[in-house]
């Protein structure tokens, strides 16, 4: 509801405006309502083929990633893949409680629609593909695109002077800069 529009009857202008606030109360205290349910909520998942369970709280966070004894010994790959795509499906089924919780709590309000849309659009829906084949894993980084071309000699290094067997190097005892720390 919008600001009352001024009639020309003072008493009836602050009739409306008093219904107003009164509205604005009462729409408050149902987001109210709403945030403290949804701050409470949490979903849990358990993959299709039992080998892991995912809990998450109401901003989608994983709280509980349980490893079943299905899952026990099972290619890591498959296992994170299940965990995974089970994290997805709960996150879809908290999106979809957060539009029915948000539909009966608030009702079909502009302020409510942005919440459910916020939800749709983080939380897609989970593609489920397959999981990855087990057996032997190998690392294919790929070959060159090209060989590298040949490297070209350094030059040598300028050579400095060797210290004196006396053990006067002109230098001013300073051993690790400039001289040998080897004695022989």
């Amino acid at each position: 509801m919008s600001t009352p529009d001024r009639p020309s009857d003072p008493m009836a202008f602050a009739n409306d405006l008093t219904e107003w606030a009164k509205n604005l109360e009462r729409k408050a205290a149902r987001y109210s309502e709403l945030k403290g349910r949804l701050v409470g909520m949490s979903v849990t998942a358990q993959s299709p083929d039992g080998m892991a369970r995912v809990t998450v709280d109401s901003n989608g966070v994983p709280t509980e990633l349980t490893i079943t004894e299905r899952g026990r010994g099972a290619d890591p790959a498959q296992l994170s893949h299940a965990l995974t795509q089970t994290m997805r499906q709960a996150q879809a089924k908290l999106r979809d409680q957060v539009a029915q919780l948000t539909e009966a709590t608030v009702g079909d309000d502009a302020a409510g629609r942005d919440i459910v849309q916020n939800y749709r659009e983080r939380f897609t829906e989970p593609v489920m593909d397959e999981p990855p084949a087990s057996g032997p894993r190998t690392l294919n980084l790929g070959a060159p695109a090209e060989e590298p071309a040949p490297s070209r000699p350094s030059e040598p290094r300028p050579s400095r002077p060797r210290p004196s067997s006396d053990g006067d190097d002109g230098s001013d005892g300073d051993d690790y800069f400039g001289g040998s720390v080897l004695r022989r």
